[in-house]
């Protein structure tokens, strides 16, 4: 017998958790963020538990089914609804290209489909929201897009491989573009820029406060709660990786200003947990500045997150103790953060 149930976080999130029985033996495990993933999940499950793994080969998995066992398995993982379903968009759009050369099936397809496939997407003309009402209206996907999608497909194409529905994987062969862009220093917001945010954050100060004094990505930010707090530590898992960041010390400044929403119990940001106020956070910070300074420094929530890192650079803080504050598991994540010296510390070194 098996049964699906649904349960909502401190944070406002719906997981849904399988319930089954077999041979006597109690079964419970989580299914992911949608119920229509979770059912394919609890099949999954149910199937394995009682006959073993399938051999998907064996089956004759379609493309599509391929795609929701795919994606019923990334829920899995913890992605948000909302990013599952652009990795799903994306992959299907290479299903439908490969249908349009007659190649309807996983074992059809050739590393030439790829490369065409992403040769012709480099070439398309996505809407550029920056640029609305002039003479060109759009741009072509950039670098950094095409690389994402690239990471889908290798992504999708080796969970078959693993699952038996292919024997090789045709996108392995499909090298990244350079991305020049992606060699820059990140940017981080001047404190004449920080000045002018804060005082026109309004209802998000606090939130702002608390991403510019922690260095918190903006999505762990968003899930703080009053548990995560003991005294003047924070101890979280972290959304993107699952690695947990413990004991972390708050500023004395911040902890004053949280000091309410902590005695409150539940969310620290209660205003925040839907993607509208979210998004309206993150307007409100671009808004800030012109649209195509934005665009070309990618000014978002996450710029404060560079902002810290760079202040605690500049305050002489090692780069292994940024390290833990920042919650990265290797070393050279922090020295993408890391790789600018301020003008005056370059100065010392020359005569």
């Amino acid at each position: 017998m098996a049964s699906i149930t649904k349960y909502m976080t401190k944070a406002g999130i719906i997981h849904y958790y399988g319930d089954i029985v077999v041979n006597g033996k109690r079964f419970r495990k989580y299914l992911g963020l949608s119920k229509r993933t979770a059912k394919l999940a609890l099949q999954e499950l149910e199937y394995e538990l009682r006959y073993g793994k399938k051999d998907g080969r064996s089956e004759n998995v379609t493309y599509k089914e391929a795609i929701l066992k795919f994606k019923a398995h990334v829920a899995l993982t913890g992605t948000s609804v909302a990013q599952i379903k652009y990795i799903e968009s994306r992959i299907n759009a290479f299903r439908k290209y490969c249908s349009k050369v007659r190649h309807n099936k996983l074992e059809e397809i050739t590393p030439d489909d790829c490369r065409q496939y992403i040769t012709r997407r480099s070439h398309e003309h996505i809407t550029n929201f920056y640029k609305l009402g002039s003479e060109k209206g759009w741009k072509h996907p950039a670098k950094s897009t095409l690389n994402r999608e690239i990471g889908f497909q290798k992504r999708f194409f080796q969970f078959c491989v693993d699952n038996d529905y292919l024997e090789n994987n045709v996108w392995s062969r499909i090298p990244k573009f350079r991305d020049k862009s992606a060699q820059k220093p990140r940017y981080a917001f001047s404190d004449h820029e920080l000045k002018m945010i804060l005082d026109a954050s309004g209802k998000f100060h606090d939130f702002f406060l608390t991403l510019l004094l922690t260095g918190l990505r903006p999505t762990d930010t968003f899930a703080l709660q009053a548990t995560s707090f003991s005294g003047n530590m924070l101890s979280i898992p972290q959304r993107k990786t699952g690695e947990w960041i413990y004991n972390i010390p708050i500023p004395t400044e911040l902890m004053n200003t949280l000091s309410k929403r902590i005695e409150s119990g539940g969310a620290i940001f209660s205003e925040l947990q839907s993607d509208r106020q979210r998004r309206k956070a993150r307007l409100l910070v671009q808004g800030l500045f012109p649209s195509n300074f934005v665009r070309d420094n990618n000014i978002n929530l996450h710029t404060f997150r560079h902002t810290y890192a760079r202040i605690k650079l500049k305050e002489g803080m090692p780069k292994e103790v940024l390290q833990s504050f920042l919650g990265h598991k290797s070393i050279r994540t922090t020295e993408i953060y890391a790789n600018w010296v301020s003008t005056s510390e370059l100065s010392k070194w020359v005569e």
